[in-house]
């Protein structure tokens, strides 16, 4: 293989990604088991609120959707934008054909994500970002500032107006009522509790079709993902993640007010979305869209200034470092997240069968335990191999070549 169209190497990574990235990964984790076995999914509302721990799950699910709802998969999907564009200069800097080696990194990610989609995990956003991943491509002329206007209004209005059109023309209502009901919900847990993953996967790609497809809700992911790709290859652009070590002055700057000001604006939303009509919260509560898609991306800038500067700290780094390797083994990772929080939820194998058992205060627990394994994991597999083994075989058939998996001798005890 020419060095032009070689894939990078440990050395060439830039660490301040994977830390983000590993970082999101357990945010991604923790949101998906906890919307995949929540309410109108695999337990009734009935259900969940006769819990014994009801009261405890609610205020558990009000501090979640505070720091983590949506901020965690906006920082996962800016960085793959991040990724993408970065990937995108150095190929082109080195001569290589980026443009056939990006088609075929994206479009082997986008069939994987369908795959994973439609036979393991409905909670999938693989397929959305291979489809981001295509738009990215298709419009890297445009300008810097162009890009940086339009994926800030994807990001912030795309998914609330396309959702409200399906809303006004009726259509949510009526697929809503079918895939919430409670005879689906509990169709679906008795399938996940009985261990019959043929029958599970098939409800669940009903629900998908008629809640996620015919209902606007991929449309709407595919537009709010393209912003924040298009933000994350902005600042991509701008050189501000690769030359992070070097510069980390505009990063104290904005770390603050980013943060307070998104949580600020995200806890005015929580507080008055319940409240009395013909209220001054009411009136504040008429806004509370707008206040959550302005509140997302500020927290997870703020996210990511505030582990930037921790990793590139003298005293610090050693919090967040482990993160790093998770994040170099994103899509395997990811993939094994997708496996727990099955086994988590159904009787499959040695599965736990939690569907319709169990809220977000059993879940989180499982969670810790389960991230906690991948950091040691992912640590442990990096010092003797060079890739995760799906970042391996996307590599493989990216380049069609097979990439040196171990690493030799040398560099393990160089580490």
């Amino acid at each position: 293989m020419s060095e032009a169209v070689a894939p990078i190497t440990a050395k060439d990574r830039v660490g301040e990604l994977d830390v983000l990235r590993g970082f999101a990964l357990l945010g991604v984790m923790t949101i998906n088991l906890w919307e995949f076995g929540g309410e109108s999914v695999t337990i009734t509302a009935d259900q969940l609120a006769a819990l014994p721990n009801a009261a405890l799950n609610s205020s558990i699910e009000f501090w979640l959707r505070l720091f983590v709802s949506d901020k965690a998969n906006t920082l996962f999907a800016c960085l793959f934008g991040m990724g993408f564009w970065i990937q995108m200069e150095r190929l082109e800097a080195r001569g290589a054909p980026f443009r056939s080696i990006y088609f075929r990194r994206a479009g082997i990610l986008l069939i994987f994500g369908w795959l994973h989609f439609f036979l393991l995990f409905s909670w999938d956003v693989l397929h959305v970002y291979g489809i981001a991943a295509f738009i990215l491509l298709f419009s890297r002329k445009l300008s810097a500032r162009t890009m940086l206007v339009v994926g800030g209004a994807l990001l912030l209005f795309a998914k609330p107006l396309i959702s409200g059109v399906f809303e006004w023309s009726g259509v949510s209502v009526t697929l809503d009522a079918i895939t919430s009901a409670d005879s689906e919900v509990l169709a679906r847990q008795a399938a996940a509790q009985s261990g019959d993953f043929v029958t599970f996967m098939s409800l669940m790609a009903e629900n998908n079709w008629l809640g996620w497809i015919m209902n606007g809700g991929l449309v709407a992911w595919i537009a709010y993902a393209t912003g924040r790709f298009y933000i994350g290859a902005w600042i991509a652009r701008k050189g501000w993640i690769q030359n992070a070590s070097t510069n980390l002055a505009p990063f104290r700057r904005v770390l603050w007010p980013t943060l307070v000001l998104g949580l600020a604006l995200e806890a005015t939303h929580l507080l008055t979305e319940n409240a009395e009509p013909g209220t001054t919260l009411s009136a504040i509560s008429a806004w509370g869209g707008i206040l959550h898609a302005l509140a997302t991306p500020l927290i997870a800038i703020g996210y990511g200034c505030a582990l930037i500067l921790l990793f590139n700290g003298r005293s610090a780094k050693w919090l967040v470092a482990p993160f790093g390797a998770v994040g170099r083994m994103a899509l395997t990772n990811y993939v094994l997240q997708s496996i727990a929080i099955v086994l988590i939820l159904t009787g499959v194998g040695p599965g736990l069968a939690l569907a319709g058992k169990a809220g977000i205060a059993t879940f989180l627990p499982l969670v810790a335990i389960f991230y906690g394994a991948q950091v040691l994991i992912s640590n442990f597999w990096l010092k003797r191999f060079s890739y995760g083994p799906l970042e391996w075989v996307w590599r493989a058939l990216t380049y069609g070549e097979r990439p040196a998996m171990r690493r030799s001798t040398s560099a393990m005890i160089a580490q």
